[in-house]
């Protein structure tokens, strides 16, 4: 290949560089500075290559990548196809200005989130997770998101030019997690009522918490424990608890029927008038 193909080749090749499709890898490559220009567009031909098949990796499932400018309300330069299945938007709502990334995070959660990227930035951090935050769908569904961000220097000046974010939906997960806290948060409400039975013997449901009033009424009793299943007693020993100090019944009419017994037992005797 004499001279002038050489230089048609490679304005080809960088034209097509420049339109983000992929030419061919130049094998033939002589010595000289055209050598040079033929090594270096193969290095760049090479990251296409990668980036296009992070690309198509992302363009399916359930990560959406992000690539925002480090300036107010995190403008969009790139965004992933599947941004679409997730949000709602299309990506050239993006990457248009059409609209800010900011414009979908949820009022309640916007200032953390950006709470979150400005301390993590003034902190020299090279990336971070976010806290689950809310997005608002186009649809007018409230999702929420799991974001791990990167964050781009310059190498020269050390200032922040850009942010890579991965999100996913984590919906599910978020929402199994506060149901079960409310739960808790139930159960650690429901306080074990002492019920006076008869002189000497309390009873109180073992639901929810037992206080430290509650506990302190106890000290000093001789404790029954009704309707314990033989599941509950295999754990019981399976757990190595001493069982031999533990007066258990099928039943609480047994158990109250036992601690009415003690209790009669040891009341002092009526004096006949």
């Amino acid at each position: 290949m004499n001279h002038a193909e050489r230089l048609r080749r490679i304005s080809t090749s960088l034209a097509r560089l420049a339109n983000e499709e992929l030419p061919d890898f130049i094998e033939d490559i002589d010595d000289g500075p055209l050598g040079d220009i033929e090594q270096n567009l193969n290095h760049a031909i090479g990251s296409l290559s990668t980036r296009l098949e992070e690309r198509l990796l992302f363009s399916i499932g359930p990560v959406v990548v992000f690539r925002w400018r480090a300036t107010e309300g995190w403008p969009v330069e790139y965004v992933s196809p599947n941004v679409a299945a997730l949000t709602g938007y299309p990506t050239e709502d993006y990457l248009l200005d059409k609209l800010k990334y900011s414009d979908l995070v949820y009022p309640e959660d916007l200032a953390r989130v950006g709470e979150e990227v400005s301390t993590y930035s003034a902190n020299g951090a090279e990336w971070f997770a976010h806290e689950p935050y809310r997005l608002k769908r186009r649809d007018g569904r409230t999702i929420w998101i799991a974001d791990d961000t990167v964050i781009r220097r310059d190498p020269a000046s050390g200032q922040i030019t850009h942010y890579f974010g991965y999100i996913f939906d984590t919906t599910d997960h978020v929402e199994q997690s506060l149901a079960l806290e409310r739960n808790e948060q139930t159960l650690r409400q429901l306080k074990s009522p002492l019920l006076h039975v008869w002189d000497g013997v309390l009873a109180m449901p073992v639901l929810g918490a037992v206080d430290e009033a509650r506990a302190a009424t106890m000290l000093g009793s001789h404790c029954l424990v009704s309707g314990i299943s033989p599941r509950v007693a295999s754990i019981i020993v399976s757990l190595g608890l001493d069982v031999a100090k533990l007066s258990t019944f099928a039943t609480l009419s047994a158990a109250l029927g036992h601690a009415l017994g003690q209790a009669g037992r040891h009341r002092p005797g009526r004096l006949n008038a």
